[in-house]
């Protein structure tokens, strides 16, 4: 069940003589499929823009496209925690969220929209394991680092890749109040998991692979994105799971500078930020909606699967994106810093 879809006039204005194009970032796979049905192809009905489906690129590569005046696409989607790395190079145009008439920007939660951001999708990193291996419930991450209460090899993402929730689930374990999380203290949470190296498998680096060791059997517990875990427990009905201090992570859409189809872009993201669009999408994928109003359509079997749904959004705890982009104290943000310290923790070991 979804929104009614609002009429032109409702949505986004007199379309009349609406014409170009817009270059959209596709996820690619099941991602990209929820894209086209809940956003591309509706977007192109509404208003007669066309959209461009964009491939993904490596951060890098789409920088230099950036700074060489030619961006590859008009509407990227990238990772909350590093915005403050592209403002800063300003690489980034403003989101003119105050025109919208066809979405409320206050209907953005638990994340809102900034200056030049509005969020895309939610998911969350939770622990998923085997509860005849580990011989109960695992309830939250003190459990999960209690390897003598509750056995098994373990696996978490590397924690260089800051949307894995590895950091954070070691300060947790270490009995850091959830409230009082940020700003992370980089050095006890790498000293938490140390603790626990010698139960870990091996930290992944792929969310197939985070499910992957514990549905063969080779680890207990695991740390992992949501959307691989609802897949897993598809497969394997024996896996369980738990909301309760589920790490929240937010991607964004962004228009690069120099964005050739600006005027569109904005457009395009005003009319994916719609309820409407965010329920249906939701349907498609296990990324929770963006605005909220969208669980107003959205059964409850389905929000089950949603990291914010009512239900259990407060048993979660959102990452903070203003930390991570804030000024580490070597002139570094700390979504740039913790690379290194986490390699030079790794070859320490």
């Amino acid at each position: 069940m979804t929104f009614s879809a609002c009429s032109s006039t409702e949505a986004t204005g007199d379309d009349e003589g609406a014409s170009g194009e817009v270059m959209v970032y596709d996820g690619g796979g099941a991602w990209g499929e929820a894209q086209r049905i809940a956003y591309f192809e509706p977007f192109e009905e509404e208003t007669g823009i066309r959209v461009i489906p964009a491939a993904g690129e490596a951060p890098p590569a789409l920088r230099t496209t950036i700074e060489a005046g030619n961006p590859s696409m008009d509407v990227m989607n990238i990772g909350a925690n590093t915005v403050q790395e592209w403002v800063d190079a300003d690489l980034l145009l403003p989101i003119d969220i105050e025109s919208w008439t066809s979405a409320d920007p206050a209907d953005l939660q638990p994340f809102a929209a900034d200056e030049y951001s509005v969020p895309s999708l939610i998911y969350a990193a939770q622990i998923a394991y085997d509860p005849e291996v580990v011989g109960g419930e695992i309830e939250d991450w003190a459990d999960f680092f209690d390897v003598a209460t509750f056995p098994g090899e373990r696996t978490l993402g590397e924690g260089m890749n800051i949307t894995t929730g590895t950091l954070e689930a070691a300060l947790l374990a270490d009995g850091v109040d959830p409230a009082s999380l940020y700003p992370l203290d980089v050095e006890r949470a790498l000293d938490k998991l140390k603790e626990l190296t010698p139960s870990i498998l091996k930290f992944w680096g792929t969310g197939a692979e985070s499910v992957q060791l514990l549905t063969d059997g080779q680890v207990g517990a695991t740390a992992a994105w949501n959307g691989r875990v609802a897949a897993a427990q598809e497969q394997a009905p024996g896996i369980a799971s738990t909301w309760n201090q589920a790490i929240l992570q937010l991607d964004v859409w962004t228009i690069p500078e120099g964005a050739k189809n600006e005027e569109n872009a904005q457009r395009f993201i005003e009319f994916a930020s719609r309820p409407d669009r965010q329920a249906e999408f939701a349907q498609l994928i296990t990324y929770s909606p963006t605005n909220a109003r969208a669980f107003e359509s959205i059964d409850a079997d389905r929000q089950k699967l949603l990291p914010t749904a009512p239900e259990h959004v407060d048993a979660t705890i959102m990452s903070d994106s203003s930390w991570w982009g804030s000024d580490s104290g070597n002139g570094e943000l700390w979504s740039t810093r913790v690379v290194t310290m986490w390699q030079e923790w790794l070859a320490d070991l």
